[in-house]
C-alpha cells in the first residue's frame, strides 16, 4: 500500500525546515541527528519519514540533492522548492484532488485512510500534515520558476519518488502515515464519529485548533 506522513506535531515541521536551511549539513539524518537539533521525542521518528518522502534524504538516511539546495536558501526560496517537493510526493492526491478545486476534509481522509490502510486518527495525522506543509509552501513561485526554466529530464539521484513503490527506510514500526490549496486557502470539513474520539485524537484537535487560531 502507499504511505504518507503523519507528523505528531505540526509546529515541528517548520522548526526542522529551518535548521534545514540554516545549519550544517549533516553526512547522515538520524534520530540521533534529530535529537541533536532538539527533537528528542519518540513520536519526532515521524520527522524522519516526512523528509524520505517529500526527498530531502535517500534511503540511505544521507541527505540527498535537495536537502543540498535548501541549505542557505531564503524563506522564500526555500517555499518553492518544497511546493514542487509536496506536489511531487502527493501527486496521487492531487490527481484526485486538483488543487483548483476546493478539498472536503473527510474526503481526503477517506482517500488516506482507503490509499494506507489505517486508521481515522492516522489518517486525520496525514491530513494535518499536508495542512502544514503547504501553509509553507509556495506554490505561485514554483509555477512560476517552472514557467520560466526549460524542460529538463529530471536526474537520478536516489532520492524518493512518490508513490513509486520504494520502501520507507525502516525507522518506525508504525505506517507512516497538502493537497495544495486552491488560491484562497483549504476548506476542511471533518466529521468524527464520537466513537473514534479517543485521547489522541483528542489531541489532534486541539493542536489543529491552535494551528488555526
Amino acid at each position: 500500500m502507499n504511505t504518507y506522513p503523519a507528523v505528531r506535531d505540526p509546529g515541528s515541521i517548520e522548526l526542522l525546515f529551518r535548521n534545514i536551511r540554516t545549519s550544517e549539513q549533516p553526512d547522515k539524518i538520524t534520530t540521533d541527528y534529530l535529537a541533536s537539533v532538539g527533537f528528542r521525542r519518540q513520536s519526532d521518528v515521524k520527522l524522519l519519514e516526512l523528509l524520505f518522502f517529500l526527498g530531502f534524504i535517500d534511503s540511505n538516511l544521507s541527505p540527498s540533492a535537495l536537502w543540498s539546495q535548501a541549505h542557505g536558501a531564503g524563506e522564500g526560496e526555500f517555499a518553492g522548492m518544497l511546493a514542487e517537493a509536496i506536489s511531487k510526493a502527493y501527486a496521487g492526491v492531487f490527481e484526485a484532488y486538483p488543487r483548483t478545486g476546493g478539498i472536503d476534509g473527510k474526503a481526503l481522509m477517506a482517500f488516506f485512510r482507503d490509499k494506507t490502510g489505517v486508521s481515522d486518527t492516522e489518517a486525520a495525522y496525514m491530513v494535518l500534515t499536508l495542512q502544514v506543509l503547504s501553509d509553507i509552501a509556495d506554490f505561485g513561485r514554483a509555477e512560476k520558476a517552472k514557467e520560466g526554466s526549460p524542460a529538463v529530464p529530471a536526474q537520478d539521484d536516489g532520492s524518493p519518488v512518490a508513490e513509486n513503490g520504494s520502501p520507507l527506510p525502516d525507522v518506525s514500526d508504525e505506517p507512516a502515515p497538502r493537497a495544495a490549496p486552491p488560491e484562497e486557502g483549504l476548506s476542511l470539513t471533518i466529521n468524527i464519529p464520537a466513537e473514534a474520539m479517543d485521547s489522541e485524537m483528542t489531541e489532534l484537535v486541539k493542536a489543529l485548533i491552535r494551528k488555526l487560531l
